[in-house]
């Protein structure tokens, strides 16, 4: 079992737009060779996306193109014939597990550090998608996610390029569920923080500034 582990593992950590069918065709396989002569625990699939998380993408942009088919994936994989039965409940599982993560992390590096931003910023990319596709309450949309981030006596980089992931990727859902008071403090934030920086600064540029949003209204 240990080696369809690995080949699970290393085809999610490679997923592309390229080889999505590709990939998921390799899944399906692999699994029905499992199912007839080895043994495919319950969370393998679940334990394959995790490696999601040690993917790595540019410094100097915290967004990740591929987050968002991780959540297709999930969703292909509960909804296929062969994957099925053994991932019910994948993206509920994924998106409580990924959120987890999320406030936990934080809380490591500010009060022991000990993280990796990098994972930090994938889990965030995460975030933003399962925020998206309705998978996160809407009370920890209105009241935690943003507030788990600016709620430390000092903000760190890597808490402000998870701000800007939330905003460029989910923004207008922030915008239809968080308090603008709230929305307007992270903006003011990330500004000041990253306002002379010539590359953050382009990234600073896609969240709404706060004057824009109360004109709109």
């Amino acid at each position: 079992m240990e080696d369809i582990q690995a080949a699970l593992n290393t085809t999610i950590a490679k997923l592309s737009d390229q080889n999505y069918e590709q990939s998921l065709a390799f899944v399906r396989l692999w699994f029905e060779i499992g199912q007839t002569h080895s043994e495919i625990p319950p969370d393998a699939l679940l334990g394959a996306l995790r490696t999601f998380r040690t993917t790595s993408f540019s410094d100097s942009d915290p967004i990740n193109p591929t987050a968002h088919l991780i959540l297709r994936f999930a969703s292909d994989a509960e909804s296929d014939h062969t994957l099925a039965p053994h991932n019910t409940g994948l993206r509920r599982r994924l998106c409580a597990e990924t959120l987890r993560r999320f406030f936990h992390a934080d809380l490591r590096f500010v009060y022991r550090g000990l993280y990796d931003w990098g994972i930090f910023h994938a889990d965030a990319n995460l975030v933003a998608h399962w925020i998206n596709s309705g998978y996160v309450e809407e009370a920890a949309i209105r009241n935690r996610v943003l507030q788990s981030l600016i709620s430390h006596p000092t903000l760190y980089d890597y808490q402000v390029d998870a701000l800007i992931i939330l905003f460029k990727l989910a923004g207008a859902t922030f915008e239809a569920y968080a308090d603008p008071p709230v929305i307007d403090r992270c903006l003011e934030l990330i500004e000041s923080h990253y306002g002379f920086h010539p590359v953050k600064s382009k990234l600073v540029q896609v969240c709404i500034p706060p004057s824009e949003r109360r004109s709109s209204n």
